[in-house]
């Protein structure tokens, strides 16, 4: 019960404290600790100041007991102008030696992976973000927030 409440809690403990230059972060629940390849989660974006750069970073909320070093996940930006630009990236969630990367509190851990660095919007508005699995597996267990970090970048 209080692992339940705990994850309940945690996202609004975050969401309260403001990290220095973030203009965004939301996270997405998955179902029952297992992303589908075909739940996408989706993030709407209002930049207005398009006169500097931004970085994104992908928040993957995770247990312990994942069983991969690595996330595959595809990242699509809708931006207010009409560009749509895919990528895949792989987001290392172990090191080398098997230890688990980013922020642990008991069984859940946290990883923030910067994957993009000094975009600039060409016009203000709503931007659209998409990630979902590209895991060969259809269902990849253990995770149990996916989320979206959009800071000013310092370049």
């Amino acid at each position: 019960m209080r692992i339940i409440l705990f994850i309940t809690l945690l996202p609004a403990f975050l969401a309260i404290s403001c990290r220095p230059g973030t203009v965004y972060e939301k996270h997405r629940n998955t179902s029952g600790l297992v992303w589908n390849r075909f739940d996408v989660k989706k993030f709407e974006v209002e930049i207005q100041d398009i006169s500097r750069a931004y970085d994104f970073y992908i928040a993957i909320r995770h247990h312990t007991d994942i069983p991969y070093s690595n996330l595959d996940i595809y990242f699509t930006l809708f931006t207010a102008s009409g560009e749509v630009r895919t990528n895949k990236y792989q987001i290392p969630v172990k090191n080398k030696d098997g230890k688990l990367l980013g922020d642990g509190l008991g069984n859940l851990w946290d990883l923030h992976h910067r994957i993009f660095e000094g975009f600039t919007f060409t016009e203000p508005g709503i931007n659209t973000f998409e990630i979902s699995s590209a895991m060969p597996h259809a269902d990849l267990g253990g995770i149990m927030q996916v989320g979206l970090i959009v800071k000013k970048s310092k370049i």
